[in-house]
């Protein structure tokens, strides 16, 4: 667990947000999804392990996020403000994205009863790439498992680099193989290209789409937290087929009216079903 005790000289500052802004349901998706050692979340208060015992805070507080970053960090400082201005989402618009959505006669009441709704990012675009791949067709809670356990067999006490999982053996940690060798060439790319790639919703897109193994859901998943696509459409994500009793054309053919603003209207559906 992170350390509980605060250290005089910590760096404290503020990440202000626009509103409304749902903590309640982002910091509730993120403890649903937190791989023990690497991540805490308590009530809304987020801590990140960035390296060795070093753990950065990001709290919600009246109108955003109070941030601590302990000394050994503070020269990363900016970094790190940037990576959760990322996986919180402090951006969006709220207001012009719920005034959207709530003419959805479906997302309507949804809209009204939880206003402000955020699509949650990624600490990490390689980290999100490759949880992306772990979740395509099992639960969150065998994804989020699978994800601890690749990093205690490939991640030396943190989350797994891109060499170390190149050419790894990655289903042994119990994965289907052609799953395996589809986060191995996703690694691979990012060793000979960086990440670029993945922080650009088309290129991701593309890019996941021409790996074996990898389908449109997880390609789609990614753009949408990854890629930081606010119009992404998982349109055969099992949520949003339950929600919405409709799957692939259909689905897409209800979501036409939720553009730009799609995958908000994704997470929406996602909480209508405590998904």
């Amino acid at each position: 667990m992170p350390p509980s005790t605060r250290n005089s000289q910590e760096l404290v500052t503020s990440v202000p947000v626009r509103e409304p802004f749902n903590a309640s349901i982002l910091f509730s998706f993120l403890e649903g999804r937190i791989v023990p050692g690497i991540e805490a979340v308590t009530e809304k208060r987020y801590r990140r392990r960035i390296e060795g015992d070093v753990w950065i805070e990001a709290e919600m507080i009246e109108r955003g996020l109070q941030v601590r970053i302990p000394p050994e960090a503070a020269v990363h400082a900016a970094e790190i403000t940037a990576r959760l201005r990322r996986l919180f989402d402090v951006d969006a618009k709220p207001r012009d994205i719920d005034r959207h959505l709530a003419k959805v006669p479906m997302l309507a009441p949804l809209v009204h009863a939880e206003p402000g709704i955020r699509v949650p990012g990624v600490w990490d675009p390689f980290e999100g790439a490759v949880r992306a791949v772990l979740g395509q067709q099992v639960s969150v809670a065998r994804a989020t498992r699978l994800a601890g356990v690749l990093c205690e067999r490939f991640g030396a006490g943190g989350f797994p680099d891109a060499p170390s999982l190149a050419n790894a053996e990655v289903a042994a940690i119990g994965l289907p193989g052609m799953r395996g060798r589809a986060i191995s060439a996703v690694a691979r790319r990012v060793v000979d290209e960086g990440v670029g790639w993945l922080e650009d919703a088309e290129s991701l897109r593309a890019g996941f789409l021409q790996i074996p193994g990898l389908g449109p859901w997880t390609a789609e998943y990614a753009a949408m937290r990854v890629g930081r696509d606010p119009d992404a459409f998982p349109d055969s994500d099992w949520g949003v087929v339950k929600a919405l009793g409709l799957k692939g054309a259909a689905a897409r053919h209800w979501a036409e009216p939720c553009r730009p603003w799609r995958a908000y209207a994704v997470m929406h559906l996602w909480c209508s079903q405590a998904v």
